[in-house]
C-alpha cells in the first residue's frame, strides 16, 4: 500500500508492526468504549496481539482480501480504516479512532480518500457502512458523508458473548459519489 498524505498533518499509512505499540495504547486507553462497538477490542491484551493483527492484515492485503490503513495525525497512529468483504462490485468499510482524535473530521477525510480509491481507481459500485443502532457517532459519519440509510438487519453482527446485535446499513453508490465530486 502506498501512503496517502491527505493534509499536512493527516495521512493513511501501511499497517506495519512498528505502529503496534501506539495502536495498542489507544485501544487499551479506551477499551470499554471501543468494545461496545468493536468486539475485537477485548481480544487485544498486549502489544504483541496488535502486532500479530498487523502481520495478518499485511498478508490479507497482499492477497487482495483487505485494504487497511493506519490513520496518522502528525505522524502518530490515531486509528484505522479498512475496506473488507469486497465482492460483486461492493465492499464494507470499517473505522475507529482513539479518543484524543475524535471530533476533528479525521474519519470523514479518511473515508473520502477511501471513496476515491474505491469508486475512481477500483471502479466498485457501492460502499457500505454497518453500525449497531446505539453507535450514534458512526451513524453521524455515514450521514455527514452522504451515505443512504438502507436497512436495519436484525441480529446481524456477532458479539463476543456469542449473541448477535442488529445492524444499520448505510451505503453510497458510485453514481452518487460521481455526482458529488
Amino acid at each position: 500500500m502506498e501512503n496517502l498524505h491527505l493534509t499536512d498533518h493527516l495521512a493513511l499509512v501501511a499497517p506495519i508492526s512498528p505502529l503496534a505499540a501506539d495502536l495498542y495504547a489507544l485501544i487499551a486507553a479506551d477499551r470499554v468504549n471501543l468494545s461496545r462497538w468493536l468486539p475485537w477490542a477485548n481480544t487485544m491484551h498486549e502489544v504483541a496481539d496488535e502486532a500479530t493483527f498487523l502481520t495478518y492484515a499485511q498478508g490479507q492485503i497482499a492477497a487482495h482480501q483487505l485494504w487497511l490503513a493506519v490513520i496518522t495525525v502528525n505522524g502518530k497512529p490515531a486509528g484505522m480504516i479498512d475496506m473488507h468483504e469486497k465482492k460483486d462490485g461492493h465492499a464494507d468499510v470499517g473505522y475507529w479512532l482513539g479518543r484524543p482524535y475524535r471530533g476533528h473530521g479525521y474519519i470523514s477525510q479518511s473515508l473520502q480518500a477511501l471513496e476515491k480509491l474505491v469508486f475512481n481507481d477500483w471502479q466498485l459500485n457501492k460502499l457500505q457502512i454497518l453500525t449497531v443502532p446505539d453507535n450514534i457517532a458512526s451513524q453521524a459519519v455515514a450521514k455527514s458523508n452522504h451515505y443512504h440509510r438502507d436497512a436495519r438487519l436484525p441480529k446481524h453482527i456477532p458479539t463476543l458473548a456469542g449473541d448477535y446485535q442488529d445492524a444499520i446499513v448505510f451505503s453510497k453508490l458510485r453514481q452518487d459519489w460521481l455526482a458529488q465530486i
